[in-house]
């Protein structure tokens, strides 16, 4: 179609009292209204003989527009050439936190919706006061707080993770009931990804999965996907601190947590872990390691790690150890006490009673205290053989 086809064209559209709004795909040039997404066509009474023929050019012209789009279209109509394309990543300046919070209150639903919009942007720095305003009179803002909180919660910047995760957690913890109860939810509804979430952070701070035979797990090893975490444990790796234990309060499922000596984890801490996963054990141990599992009265040994102290000393399953360093042991919690007072590298005479051809004999043995680490190096070993 010829530029000066298109403008007369224009002009009769203008004439017969054409109407267009909107875009669309298809195009209907039938008599009365035509829709599709968002397209509507109106055209009034029109007494012309020439009716069909206008239309027919209408009907040109929108095809025209479809298919080439109003930007290619206006290139056609001037010779100046088109503007660049705008590029998609628009960075939207955010107004103030305290503004954007005052018109979640707003009665017009877009200026709502708009500072919803803006709160999610503006990011970590926007937490905080989300969680003021969530304990605030205002029912429908504090809904609409939390309401952001949760879409924070879910995105994949951590630090706006982790800062609309504490603030959760201080909702659910003191928060206004009901708003507790809403923030509950939030956290629940999102129970893997929480947990996903709280088992990197502590690995990344020094924590030790294992699985329930005591192996070393590691969560990013595709291998080991799926694999229960049983036990984790804290020793001399752990950067966390107290502070750092808040994490391990999201590991609901959780069943022991093994707390090496020298690690930073006050009682109060402790305590507030307890109450978070009342099915936690929580076992304390001092740096340096035996190797063995025991049965509590008599101590007797249950199982030797492959490659560990009492492995190399020659401690067998079924052994019964009577003495640890000159002190007669009751049972197996006597026998972890002892072990505390001692360090890695340490060598240490120990009395054991084994059976050997039918009859139960005292085997004096000599044992080379490990570390905990060792353990995580070792994991990969199975147990020693009965």
């Amino acid at each position: 179609m010829s530029r000066r086809s298109v403008r007369a064209v224009l002009a009769d559209s203008q004439g017969s009292g054409f109407v267009m709004r909107g875009t669309t795909r298809t195009v209907s040039c039938g008599t009365g209204m035509a829709k599709d997404r968002g397209f509507a066509t109106k055209w009034g009474p029109q007494e012309e003989n020439g009716e069909m023929r206008e239309r027919g050019l209408t009907g040109a012209l929108l095809l025209v527009t479809v298919l080439t789009g109003p930007v290619n279209l206006a290139a056609q109509l001037s010779p100046d050439p088109p503007p660049p394309p705008v590029s998609r990543k628009i960075v939207v300046p955010t107004r103030p936190v305290i503004e954007l919070i005052g018109e979640l209150e707003a009665s017009s639903f877009a200026r709502r919706r708009r500072a919803t919009r803006e709160l999610y942007r503006a990011g970590a720095t926007a937490a905080v006061p989300l969680g003021r305003a969530a304990r605030g009179d205002n029912l429908e803002v504090a809904a609409r707080a939390v309401g952001v909180l949760e879409r924070m919660y879910i995105a994949r910047d951590l630090e706006v993770v982790a800062a609309s995760e504490e603030v959760l957690e201080g909702l659910v913890e003191t928060g206004p009931r009901g708003v507790a109860r809403r923030a509950r939810k939030v956290l629940e509804s999102h129970v893997e990804l929480r947990q996903r979430r709280a088992v990197e952070q502590v690995r990344r701070l020094g924590g030790i999965f294992k699985d329930a035979q005591d192996n070393v797990v590691d969560p990013n090893n595709p291998k080991m996907r799926g694999t229960p975490i049983v036990t984790l444990q804290l020793g001399k790796g752990w950067k966390g601190g107290d502070q750092g234990l808040r994490f391990v309060r999201r590991l609901t499922r959780l069943r022991s947590l093994l707390i090496i000596d020298g690690v930073k984890a006050s009682e109060k801490e402790v305590t507030a872990l307890i109450a978070a996963v009342p099915m936690l054990s929580i076992v304390r141990r001092g740096r340096a390691l035996l190797g063995i599992k025991a049965f509590s009265m008599p101590c007797q040994v249950q199982e030797v790690r492959r490659g560990l102290a009492a492995d190399r000393a020659g401690i067998k399953v079924g052994d019964e150890i009577l003495k640890f360093d000159g002190r007669a042991i009751a049972d197996f919690q006597q026998l972890v006490d002892l072990i505390k007072d001692h360090r890695p590298g340490d060598k240490v005479p120990m009395t054991v009673k084994r059976t050997i051809g039918g009859e139960k004999k005292v085997v004096a043995l000599t044992v080379t205290l490990d570390s905990w680490e060792s353990v995580n190096q070792s994991s990969a070993a199975p147990p020693a053989k009965k």
